[in-house]
């Protein structure tokens, strides 16, 4: 979703204005920024990243060129220090190509950080931060310190001037609601525009992402866009019940596991009447055998202490 909102070089312009630190936003030229392709991510990790990297034109000619690396997060990740410092070399090595010249005039950049998790982010935002080093020795190093907006706290409206850079923030920021309203979903939905791709990759992500039902979800779509909320709610469907799939086989993995130990607590129950008294005969093998842990538990103790097979379901003697 994310990608999706970024790919579109004007909401990235929009984006970059926004979320930058004001002065750098008003060194920015008027020129749109260009989107370049993503290299520098690790293999094993390109599709679960959604950095993008953009090269944008200052106005005062100090920097023909200025890389902005956006990173968004839903944790405050201890490792990001050393992921954007790793992501930042990666880029200079493949802008230098090796040539010198290039080497000593590499491009500055600027890691942004998007945060929208729920703890405030406590994270350092300088790699030198991050070292085992006294004050006397960080005087001879470099600070690479990268910038944080933490979403969270932005009310909704002030998030982005632009609807659809608003609306993939705040379903970023509302995936950790507990208890989003369906006005509060409606209002995304609202500025999502219309027929894009976007709006269905933050359709897509409301419904794989978010504690809610399928009630609340269609009642958002009425409230945000009544004229096209069956439609809405068609181009999702096959996500609603693949989401109905895994929930039931996870209940169906819980009922296995519990059916699992319900059988062992009865087989040990029976081992310790069998070796007290003898056999244990299909009628107590019945009644057992349809028992609930709660019921089993102080069955297996008494077994341990009761005379006779009789006195199993009779309840301990008061003194």
């Amino acid at each position: 979703m994310f990608r999706a909102l970024l790919d579109d070089p004007q909401r990235a312009a929009i984006l970059l204005r926004e979320q930058l630190p004001p002065e750098l936003a008003a060194r920015l030229s008027p020129e749109a920024p260009r989107l370049l392709d993503g290299s520098f991510i690790d293999e094993r990790l390109r599709d679960t990243q959604s950095d993008r990297l953009y090269a944008v034109t200052l106005t005062d000619g100090t920097a023909a060129l200025l890389y902005v690396l956006l990173e968004h997060k839903s944790a405050a990740d201890p490792g990001t220090p050393l992921q954007l410092l790793g992501y930042m070399v990666r880029i200079w090595t493949r802008y230098a190509e090796g040539r010198a010249a290039r080497l000593r005039q590499l491009p500055p950049i600027l890691p942004v950080v998007l945060y929208h998790g729920v703890q405030p982010w406590r994270v350092p935002t300088s790699i030198l931060e991050c070292l085992a080093a006294d004050a006397e020795l960080r005087e001879w190093l470099r600070d690479l310190r990268y910038h944080v907006r933490e979403l969270g706290p932005i009310p909704y409206a002030e998030r982005s001037a632009d609807p659809a850079v608003r609306a993939v923030l705040g379903a970023l920021c509302a995936v950790f609601a507990r208890d989003l309203s369906v006005a509060d979903l409606a209002r995304i939905l609202r500025d999502l525009p219309d027929g894009e791709a976007l709006e269905r990759q933050v359709l897509v992500y409301v419904v794989r992402h978010y504690k809610i039902t399928e009630t609340l979800f269609r009642e958002a779509l009425s409230q945000a866009k009544p004229e096209r909320e069956e439609a809405l709610h068609m181009t999702v469907a096959q996500e609603w019940i693949q989401r109905g799939v895994a929930q039931g086989m996870q209940q169906g993995l819980q009922q296995g596991m519990e059916r699992g130990r319900l059988e062992t607590l009865v087989e040990t129950l029976i081992a310790i009447l069998e070796a007290r008294f003898g056999g244990v005969d299909a009628a107590l093998r019945g009644r057992l055998a349809v028992l609930d842990l709660d019921t089993l538990r102080p069955l297996i103790r008494r077994a341990a202490t009761i005379d006779t097979l009789d006195d199993l379901f009779e309840p301990p003697a008061s003194h």
